[in-house]
């Protein structure tokens, strides 16, 4: 059994004009996705999301207030860091609270809880990676997030995604990185998971995005503004970056879901049912309508 798992590829560009005390710029996918028109009715309050990452940097300005726990099983003797820093930017992406200051994140009220179960060089075992998703599920927290990745399936890791499944936790994968000729990823493969590719900012699908009848929708995952260790920020490009955006997503519709009780919002099902409501197709002739290559389509956030 393979019994590695780790990062998907992803690009990083550190920018240096940023720090937390700049005023408050948001990423081109925080305007185009109409997200601030909805956080009057929705930031995301009420809701937790286990990141299940390299870690975070649990002090960073923009998103310390709503960071409400941490674990580390990677190596459960020293506190969560983030020594890659991608744990901190899809944290960020997230939940970066809307403070006038640095960026801000799609659901700047939801908290997150940091889970460390991949190693300072993006790499880990497929028994942390378990045993994270169990403990959060055992958390009862909302969501899960994975942007991490394997081409292997692996019957521990099922295990725990349907475990956590069976307890209420919605789950959230980052499709992967290969390009369109390579199948979805593990375990955004897997069916109690929600895949999702990413399109830059024309809309249009990113050559790095996997393809694949498992692919659920795609999302913003080019050139996205976040933070990183040490009160930096940084653009990054891939699904890993995707998928956080589609958990702020589905943050703030149900924290607004849990006011108004609008949906039913219990399942994996339930969530991909609403936002197909709101999805569009790929305007590309080649992909336009084809699910192996643009899921149910682009997702927009819908309350």
């Amino acid at each position: 059994m393979v019994n590695k798992i780790g990062l998907l590829p992803y690009t990083r560009e550190d920018l240096f004009g940023i720090t937390p005390e700049t005023k408050q710029i948001t990423g081109w996918e925080i305007d185009k996705f109409g997200i601030k028109s909805l956080w009057n009715k929705s930031q995301g309050d009420g809701v937790t999301v286990a990141v299940i990452d390299t870690g975070c940097d649990i002090n960073h300005e923009d998103i310390k207030n709503n960071i409400i726990d941490s674990i580390n099983f990677d190596n459960p003797n020293q506190k969560v860091n983030d020594i890659a820093g991608h744990g901190t930017h899809v944290s960020s992406t997230i939940a970066a609270e809307n403070n006038g200051t640095g960026m801000v994140g799609v659901a700047p009220k939801t908290k997150i809880i940091a889970v460390k179960a991949l190693g300072d060089n993006g790499n880990g075992n497929l028994n942390n990676i378990a045993k994270a998703i169990k403990w959060a599920a055992d958390r009862k927290v909302d969501f899960i997030t994975m942007s991490l990745g394997s081409p292997y399936p692996a019957q521990l890791l099922e295990s725990a995604i349907d475990y956590a499944a069976s307890k209420g936790c919605v789950m959230f994968c980052a499709a992967g990185n290969s390009g369109k000729n390579t199948d979805i990823m593990y375990p955004a493969k897997y069916n109690h998971t929600i895949a999702i590719g990413a399109i830059n900012e024309n809309l249009d699908r990113t050559d790095f995005t996997c393809s694949g009848d498992s692919l659920d929708f795609l999302a913003p995952g080019y050139n996205i503004l976040g933070c990183v260790p040490g009160n930096k920020y940084a653009l990054m490009s891939g699904t890993s970056m995707s998928n956080p955006f589609v958990v702020g997503c589905a943050s703030l519709l149900l924290s607004y879901n849990r006011k108004y009780k609008k949906y039913k919002l219990d399942t994996v099902e339930d969530y991909i049912n609403v936002f197909k409501q709101s999805a569009k197709d790929l305007q590309n002739k080649e992909y336009k309508g084809i699910k192996k290559y643009q899921g149910y389509g682009i997702l927009y956030p819908v309350l």
